[in-house]
């Protein structure tokens, strides 16, 4: 069997999705060598690139806007060249949009959508249009497939109830993880709260900077730190000084492995205040650390986290009902162990790369061409 992939995300991976499509690729290639799995991504990592235009970016960090519009017009000839039995395009806010229904069978994995995010994040007006207008393109994608994969359960719901997709089309494979052993026990640092992500409104890091901000007035030796390529600028620097936080938070920029691994396992907690999250997956990969979590009760995150059970859900985009959370986790070690163990063995269960990517074969096979 021959599989095309279509991601704007691949390797190196500038985020979420690109960690996700490559480690299932990679994953894919050692559990059927029998099959090929061809990658067109911008990406420089990719097995085969759709035109020197589509792989041009925004100076912003992952923007494409070329990758989709041309990969239309060249599709018809992938096809024709490489013969695929299946197409697998992954979507969602800044990815794939197929807009002609390709001459063999499609699958989509939606990793959020344009409508969650003009509904979820964005409060300008202009942005609002575009989202809402790019969401068109995208339901048109979901349209030509023949399965809609999503990565959470909030997702599912979100395009069989707006994007008027039928149930028996849409189902759920959440992403996987490698599951490594567990490591010797890590000493926790004390009173150490720890973000990854995008420094970027959509993450919610002004709610967590605000959250914090609170909590540092009845304990001044707690500590922030803060890990994620910076899409805000000068705006965070100056609110940590204007706030005389800047012996308590701590910008650690963008940090690969292991650096990542060694900061979840020290941290006391990791709160994930996003407005919007298609999966989560700094949730999971903190489940598997065996790091206690607060997150927003947002979609994506709560299909994840239990409340009281895996980690603490909070009120989306209030800093006080965030601050509350992490104060009652800071206070309560036996409570954030209990959580943190409940969670790795929830993790070990639903995020084996293995088993999520045997999902992702079976369907290849259910809707293979000629099949």
């Amino acid at each position: 069997m021959r599989v095309a992939v279509f991601s704007y995300d691949y390797s190196p991976p500038i985020g979420g999705l690109g960690i996700v499509v490559s480690s299932a690729v990679s994953e894919l290639r050692r559990l059927f060598p029998e099959n090929d799995y061809i990658v067109f991504s911008p990406s420089p990592g990719s097995d085969k690139k759709v035109s020197p235009l589509a792989a041009m970016r925004w100076k912003k960090r992952g923007g494409c806007p070329f990758f989709s519009l041309i990969l239309n017009f060249k599709i018809k000839k992938i096809v024709k060249k490489f013969k695929p039995d299946v197409l697998h395009a992954h979507s969602g806010s800044g990815g794939v949009f197929i807009l002609k229904k390709p001459s063999v069978p499609m699958i989509v994995t939606s990793h959020h959508t344009y409508l969650q995010e003009a509904e979820n994040v964005f409060s300008n007006p202009v942005l609002k249009v575009w989202k809402k207008f790019m969401a068109i393109l995208e339901k048109r994608t979901y349209s030509l497939a023949q399965k809609i994969v999503c990565v959470s359960q909030d997702t599912a719901d979100f395009i069989i109830r707006r994007y008027d997709q039928p149930a028996t089309k849409v189902s759920v494979i959440e992403n996987g993880l490698m599951i490594k052993p567990v490591a010797g026990r890590v000493e926790k640092e004390k009173g150490t709260i720890l973000f990854i992500g995008r420094l970027e409104k959509r993450k919610g890091i002004w709610v967590l900077l605000e959250a914090f901000n609170e909590l540092l007035k009845k304990d001044p030796a707690l500590r922030l730190r803060i890990a994620g390529q910076n899409l805000i600028g000068r705006k965070i620097e100056r609110f940590i000084r204007s706030n005389r936080l800047t012996e308590n938070v701590f910008l650690m920029g963008f940090l690969q492995e292991p650096l990542l691994q060694r900061e979840l396992k020290l941290a006391t907690i990791i709160v994930i205040p996003s407005l919007l999250e298609g999966f989560g997956l700094i949730a999971a990969e903190a489940m598997l650390a065996g790091t206690c979590i607060a997150g927003s009760a947002v979609p994506g995150l709560r299909s994840i986290i239990k409340h009281r059970e895996t980690g603490f859900l909070f009120k989306t985009g209030d800093s006080h009902a965030c601050a509350e959370s992490i104060e009652a986790l800071l206070k309560d070690e036996m409570l954030r162990n209990k959580l943190a163990t409940n969670a790795r063995s929830e993790a070990e269960r639903r995020f084996s790369l293995a088993d999520r990517v045997k999902e992702i074969q079976d369907v290849y096979r259910s809707y293979r061409s000629g099949t």
